[in-house]
């Protein structure tokens, strides 16, 4: 399906009544069904996103907090048999269910040999971690994973109590979240960190309508001026707010933090495509390599001196 007919039909759904019920409904004739070859990026990614932050804290004596654990809480449970403390989950709807927790756990199962060996872990232990229990509750494997579940909730303005954090995290979240709803989540990830403590992103820069349809460009999303763009997400799922590598880093540095570490990686098919794109003004102060850096891994501290 063309882009702009998904964005179409994504948005006569928005508008109509109802939309709880009619996705209660949904859940009920079809069980969820998670996207395999997406879960094994997302876990490949959050195997990285752990080995980076190892780097800085110890993670057997840390909590641990991600920002939009979405559906599957796949890197919550990363960072579990990773041995962190305590992870807090968060989002600002609440997406997590019986059916989308088993999902998560179904898709690590396959993947504890890479788990154990990636990151040092105890086969028993993953493997005990990771069965299946059809008996368990959700909120019984939830607390054997020293997790705890808080949605609704607004990460710009969380009841949990300053320097009470060792990690915060995300991964393909924040460019679904407007810029300065960012900075404040930035400003709150400070507050609650301990000196010393990290706050570790990975954000997907590129065009989201591209990953299913494959005639444009993964930047074909920068041609269109704020005032035409906004039409693309009358349904807020479809929200993308099209920051370059180099903003993140500038809101980072805005909120206290200091860089640890960071790459980003220029896709040279979308430098190639910007060369026949005539992109819209606001990002005329990017570079081509800039425009075209479709993935941004972060990693920064809040100084021990804090």
């Amino acid at each position: 399906m063309k882009w702009q007919m998904k964005c179409l039909v994504d948005s006569l759904k928005a508008i109509l009544p109802f939309q709880a019920q009619m996705r209660k409904f949904k859940d009920s004739i079809s069980p969820y069904q998670p996207v395999v070859s997406d879960n094994d990026h997302t876990i490949s990614q959050g195997i990285r996103q752990v080995q980076w932050v190892r780097e800085v804290v110890n993670l057997a004596d840390s909590t641990v907090l991600e920002i939009g654990s979405g559906w599957e809480p796949l890197i919550p449970m990363i960072y579990s048999l990773a041995g962190a403390s305590k992870i807090v989950l968060t989002d600002l709807n609440v997406l997590l269910r019986p059916g989308t927790f088993a999902a998560a756990v179904d898709c690590l199962r396959p993947h504890q040999d890479k788990l154990c060996k990636e990151l040092g872990l105890n086969p028993r232990e993953v493997e005990r971690v990771l069965r299946h229990d059809p008996t368990a509750s959700m909120e019984q494997r939830l607390e054997e994973m020293r997790m705890v579940y808080m949605a609704p909730c607004d990460c710009r303005h969380l009841a949990l109590p300053s320097d009470s954090i060792d990690v915060v995290t995300s991964r393909a979240c924040l460019e679904h979240v407007p810029p300065d709803v960012i900075q404040d989540i930035f400003h709150e990830s400070y507050r609650l960190l301990r000196a010393g403590g990290v706050s570790c992103h990975v954000v997907d820069h590129s065009d989201h309508w591209e990953h299913n349809d494959k005639s444009i460009s993964r930047v074909n999303f920068l041609k269109f001026s704020d005032s035409v763009w906004r039409w693309t997400h009358i349904n807020p799922l479809n929200y993308m707010n099209r920051l370059r590598h180099p903003e993140y880093v500038e809101m980072l540095d805005k909120a206290g933090f200091r860089l640890v570490k960071e790459t980003h990686r220029v896709d040279e098919a979308s430098v190639r495509s910007l060369s026949k794109l005539k992109v819209a003004k606001k990002f005329d102060r990017f570079t081509p390599e800039e425009l075209a850096s479709l993935d941004s891994w972060l990693l920064a501290m809040k100084s021990p001196a804090s």
